[in-house]
């Protein structure tokens, strides 16, 4: 996500310093052109930015805010890309009074990270969601929205627990039954192995999700588990009629059930 906003930002801002884990990867970026400096050295990457955007795992932002805070320098704007929103603003609102914090969510991604997977065109056209916080004020409000505008995206403002419901919906739920029918799947692979050999792009669309990186996923859904439990209830019930309606093998209400979800799923054809 980083690399990315790196490679959609060149040449339309005057700076940009990455701060990776590793040497290796702080090299690279520099080769390939992402940023102009890079340093796993995180003190001294955002030492000087006035801009700092943390593209890391949720609880790592978290961390990062509560210990890396006197390494901005004053009137600095910090921004994320974290899929989550509430706790992540609850600490961007206990950072200085002389430091500016805005929320945000790109609503993008891919399953696979690394320099490999960054992709200039990743935000464009896609839904970027902000939140104000108690260190955010109009400039630096307005400013993080014309750098999600400047990589493309189309911003939305929301406030944080809003913010975490929706997506519960909209990006956590897909992941947890995506892992949920690969976990069935393998499981009834184990009496017949044949399954995985007939799998189709139907199989393969619903269930790419299931193969992101552990730790991000692990951190969405610990940072919003009220919001993640409700919505897989709310699936269990919707799965729960289907089963019921396939019991009875009641033809006209399962046709109505699945013309019911067609009709929606069409209606929404954008996304």
């Amino acid at each position: 996500m980083g690399a990315s906003l790196a490679l959609a930002l060149r040449g339309k801002v005057a700076h940009i310093t990455g701060v990776a884990r590793r040497e290796e990867t702080a090299r690279e970026a520099v080769a390939r052109g992402v940023v102009e400096v890079a340093t796993t050295d995180f003190a001294a990457g955002v030492a000087d930015a006035d801009v700092i955007v943390l593209a890391a795992p949720v609880r790592t932002i978290i961390t990062q805010l509560c210990t890396q805070q006197a390494t901005f320098k004053p009137g600095a704007v910090i921004t994320d890309l974290g899929s989550t929103k509430t706790e992540i603003v609850r600490a961007m609102d206990a950072l200085p009074e002389h430091l500016c914090a805005v929320g945000s969510h790109p609503m993008c991604g891919k399953e696979v990270t690394g320099l490999d997977a960054a992709d200039a065109g990743l935000y464009r056209g896609k839904r970027w969601i902000l939140t104000r916080t108690a260190r955010s004020d109009e400039r630096s409000f307005g400013l993080v929205r014309q750098i999600a505008e400047a990589a493309g995206a189309v911003t939305l403002e929301l406030d944080p627990a809003r913010h975490d419901m929706l997506v519960a919906f909209a990006s956590h739920l897909p992941y947890a039954l995506a892992v949920s029918l690969v976990t069935a799947t393998d499981m009834a692979s184990s009496n017949d192995a044949a399954v995985w050999q007939v799998t189709a792009s139907g199989f393969r669309d619903t269930s790419r999700v299931a193969a992101s990186d552990v730790t991000m996923m692990l951190d969405i859904l610990l940072t919003n588990t009220d919001a993640v439990a409700n919505a897989i209830r709310d699936f269990q019930f919707a799965l729960d009629q289907m089963t019921a309606l396939l019991e009875r093998k009641d033809e006209e209400g399962l046709r109505a059930y699945l013309a019911a979800a067609a009709q929606a799923r069409k209606s929404h054809a954008s996304t």
